[in-house]
This record gives C-alpha cells, structure tokens and sequence, in this order.
C-alpha cells in the first residue's frame, strides 16, 4: 500500500488529454470534488517553440542522437524542439512478444498528453460507421447511431473551435465550424476536375486550428510547426482549455507525474475506492481517494491499469468477465504513403493563407457511399488526406 492523500474526492479523473480533460471541465462545473491524476508535468507557455528558428537550439536540430538516445522509439515523432515532452523510453521500458512487434509512439509526459502534439484533423464519424453492419451486412453495429452523438459533436467543435466547409455529404457529416481555410489555386483545380470527373468531393482539411477569435484565444497565424506548441493557443489542446477551465473552478485538483499503477478496489462492495500511482520524481508509492474513478489514459495505459487491478474478484483485471480486455482494441496510429504530381499550366495567383496552412485537403469517402453503387470485392471505405 501507499502513503495516502490528505483529502478524499467525489471523482479521480486519470489522464489530461482529450476526454480527461472534457472529464474535469464538465465534473468540476458541475461542483464535483476532482482530482486530475497526471502521468504528466505541468506544462508552461515558455517551453512552446514554434516560432524558435533552428540556429536558436544547441545543435540546431540537426544532431538526431540528442533524441535517439533517450527516446529511441519515440523519436518517430519529435525532435530537438520537443523531445522532452515524451516518455523516457529507457525510463519506460514495455516488452512486446518476440512475433508481435509493436512501436508505442505518442507517449507524451506532459498535461495535455498528445492534444499538445496531435494533428488536430477533426473529422465526424456518420451512420456508416456506426451502422455498418446494416449497410453491409458484415459484423456488429455500434449501441450508438450519429444521431446520438450529433449534439455533443456540436457542443465539442463549437468550445474546440474547428474550421471547415460545409459540403452536405452524408458519407462525412458537416459540423459547426468556423470559417474554412482557403484553397491553393492548385487545391482549387484538383477540387474542381475530381468533381468533375470523378464526382467524388475534395473539401479542405477540418482542423482544430481558430480562424476566428474564441474565449480569449486568437485565430491561427499560420506559422506552421504546430507540433512546438502555441503562445496564441490557436489549436486545441487540453492543458490550455479544458484542464485549465477546470482548475478555475477551483474543485479540481491536479496531481501531476502521478503513474498510475491500478484502481483500488473495496472487497466488500466491488466498488473502486481510488487509485495507487508511484510519484515519478520521488518514487513513492501513493494512493488518492474517491468515490468514483473516471479512467482516460489512453487506449494501451487504461487497459494496463485495469490488468493490473486483478484481485481475487477480479482474477483477470477488472471489466474483463469476458476476456476481451487487451484484444480488439487500437491505438491513434499514422501510416504514410502517396502519391504527388504537378500542374504544369497552373496560373500565377497570389498566395493565400500564410507560408504554413496547418491542414491540407481531404477526399471524402467514395467507395462503398450511403447511396449508390457498391463494390462486389471491397467492404466499406476511406477518405485521402493530401495538400
């Protein structure tokens, strides 16, 4: 057991990314107790860099080895800007089978987790992949329908702050958007003739970057490195929002470089009573108390916490009756590939936006749409990203 906390709490809210923080904004309003349990740091204004040219860094970020070296997994995805935002992977090692390899990337320890680095394209799911299986035939429908998640999807973009063009393509729901960005004279043309010929839509990318004012943060300026952070706030991440909101309120407590290790369980109502989590600077093993825990880890770490809450009610980590705990499930992963080409006899026009628009375009899904023709040999569908 750890040393316990002073102060019990209505509700432990594990995780500051994206659902963690809506978690603490929306419970810590409401007038809940809250305790934030953060793997992460706190995160200040200062370390934010992207405006920092390369001449302004030690080794002008061009020595990969000051990644490499600490971070070799994680390097995949930072730099000598923001490295040290990510998990030590020497610090925190994970062992995979020797015929399943798998890169864990995205393993960020500072509040906010990946809304502090994530490429903010925010794209709204519809009945087609809700309701597949009506569509198709093969496999589950989800419990839920679009119309179901309809009004929290406003609710989210209209607080996020997510810019777009209303298209009325049922394959790819509109959202309450803020003005889209504008389209290259390229961008424009390829719209136009893949329309055209195709009759497919090309809609610019729906990105959680401000291209109007909201609660106090500014539109985006289109410096481009969105990945160093944000001094205007521009894009949306959590610890300069919602987790901020919440600790206005002033019912929410933040725990920060709290890893969490498992959920305390009472054995004679089988009901969690809190959380044990080893204080990455000290070491110490801790516990913090609440009625109610609210896991938002992220896909891998809340699985891992609950096998590691196994007890003897629970013999195979709680919520897993069915053994599935640990299967079926998926990480936010990012594949690369495409193609490119050119547009020989395009006209000069003036350029629009800044040098660094922080989305591109997207085809919206094609194969397979709500309405038409259907493939015999292929099930379902997918939407290009490009610019």
């Amino acid at each position: 057991m750890g040393a316990k906390t002073g102060e019990n709490f209505d509700v432990i809210v594990v995780g500051s990314g994206a659902s963690g923080g809506w978690a603490c904004k929306k419970l810590s309003e409401a007038g809940v107790k809250v305790a934030l349990v953060d793997a992460g740091r706190p995160l200040s204004e200062s370390e934010f860099s992207e405006h920092k040219p390369d001449f302004g860094l030690k080794y002008r970020n061009r020595a990969p080895e000051v990644v490499t070296r600490t971070r070799p997994i994680q390097k995949l995805f930072c730099d000598e800007f923001n490295y040290q935002w990510f998990a030590n992977d020497l610090e925190e090692p994970y062992t995979i089978p020797a015929n399943m390899p798998f890169t864990w990337v995205g393993r960020l320890r500072v509040t906010g987790g990946r809304t502090v680095v994530w490429g903010r394209q925010s794209y709204r799911f519809s009945d087609l992949d809700f309701k597949a299986a009506s569509h198709d035939g093969y496999g589950e429908d989800w419990p839920i329908s679009y119309a179901d998640l309809a009004p929290y999807y406003d609710r989210v973009e209209q607080y996020v702050g997510v810019s777009g063009l209303a298209e009325g393509v049922p394959e790819l729901p509109d959202g309450r958007f803020q003005p889209p960005m504008a389209f290259t004279c390229a961008e424009t043309l390829f719209r136009n003739r893949v329309k055209e010929k195709l009759g497919w839509t090309v809609t610019i990318g729906r990105t959680a970057n401000l291209t109007r004012p909201l609660n106090g943060r500014a539109p985006c300026h289109y410096c481009g490195p969105c990945h160093r952070g944000c001094v205007t706030h521009s894009y949306f991440n959590s610890a300069f929002t919602t987790v901020a909101d919440a600790l206005k309120t002033g019912n929410c407590t933040h725990v920060p470089n709290a890893m969490v290790c498992k959920v305390l369980m009472n054995r004679e109502t089988n009901r969690a009573t809190g959380v044990l989590y080893v204080d990455r600077n000290s070491r110490q093993v801790k516990e913090v108390h609440a009625r109610v825990v609210v896991l938002c880890a992220q896909a891998l770490e809340s699985v891992r916490i609950l096998l590691n809450s196994a007890n003897r009610q629970y013999p195979n980590g709680l919520a897993n009756s069915s053994g599935a705990l640990g299967h079926y499930l998926m990480d936010h992963i990012w594949v690369g590939g495409g193609a490119t080409g050119e547009f020989p006899d395009l006209p000069a026009e003036p350029t629009v936006n800044g040098p660094n628009r922080p989305n591109g375009i997207y085809i919206i899904r094609f194969r397979n749409p709500a309405s038409g023709q259907r493939s015999k040999n292929f099930l379902r569908g997918y939407g290009f990203q490009g610019g």
